[in-house]
């Protein structure tokens, strides 16, 4: 009985340790609770880390990014830069970890105080953190949810040379755009859930704005990287499904709070029409070596 009672005492023991019940402090004095102790790396300089932030003045919320943004948010992990700077905490966590950093209200520099608070209020940010960002793992990630819709929805979609999946549904005539012509596209953006989140052809998504198609030179950067690459292989009155891995469309930072970060783009499109543009102006000569 003895002996149960001290294997009992000992799990007690280890389980308030894991909690991090106890207020610490950063060494620069930023005190902090860690709730959660995760199993992961610590995070170092130069990590990008997925994290769900919550801030409050004392026990009253002011913003929840999963609720504002529906996903974790990216965060560099960079050299603090002065006394509660919070980078300095931040790169003490590890991946699974969940821990609020408390600052006093006053000592915060004016043009960072939240305007409601006061003289001895309490800003607390608690910051989970789900993982660190990896560029192969997320393009894996990518494939494996592009491979699971293009199933779910019976979608013959063809993976071309720059990573976009394009299913036309409907082949125009003519020549497709050269870099530098003006593409007219009518279009419908949506997520892999299947939320809408942007129409030229929807009133209710544009209200007060036209329904026509948006006009760009295309291969010039003014869109996305999936459009450029989707778009380029279409001839002109074509009508095809764009599925877009997150590295071709708004990656780690996402557009929210219409678009979280690192999804997957569907779009429904139509090549209205192509106007020829002005060839891309050859690069300059090198100079020629002196003479000896």
């Amino acid at each position: 009985m003895k002996k149960n009672n001290q294997l009992l005492v000992a799990a007690f023991g280890l389980l308030i340790a894991s909690c991090g019940t106890g207020v610490k402090k950063t060494p620069g004095g930023i005190e902090y609770i860690v709730h959660k102790s995760g199993s992961g790396a610590q995070l170092k300089l130069g990590d990008t880390a997925l994290m769900n932030v919550t801030q409050r003045i004392n026990d009253s919320i002011l913003g929840e990014s999963r609720k504002i943004v529906g996903a974790p948010i990216p965060v560099l992990i960079s050299k603090p830069q002065n006394k509660y700077d919070l980078m300095e905490g931040l790169a003490l966590l590890h991946e699974g970890d969940s821990a609020t950093f408390v600052i006093p209200w006053d000592s915060l520099p004016a043009n960072e105080r939240p305007p409601f608070g006061k003289k001895g209020d309490k800003l607390k940010i608690t910051f989970s953190v789900e993982n660190r960002f990896s560029a192969a793992n997320q393009k894996e990630k990518d494939e494996k949810g592009i491979k699971e819709y293009l199933d779910k929805n019976k979608i013959n979609a063809t993976k071309n040379a720059e990573g976009v999946y394009v299913a036309v549904t409907q082949e125009g005539t003519g020549s497709t755009p050269n870099p530098g012509d003006t593409v007219y596209v009518h279009y419908t953006g949506k997520l892999t859930s299947g939320k809408v989140f942007d129409s030229s052809q929807d009133s209710t998504l544009r209200p007060g704005m036209p329904l026509e198609p948006i006009k760009f030179p295309i291969g010039r950067g003014f869109v996305i990287k999936g459009w450029d690459a989707g778009l380029s292989g279409l001839k002109k009155g074509s009508k095809a499904t764009l599925v877009i891995p997150s590295t071709l469309a708004y990656g780690l930072q996402g557009s929210p709070p219409a678009i979280p970060a690192n999804s997957i783009l569907v779009f429904d499109v139509q090549l209205v029409d192509i106007k020829a543009g002005a060839p891309e102006a050859p690069a300059p000569a090198a100079p020629a070596p002196a003479k000896k």
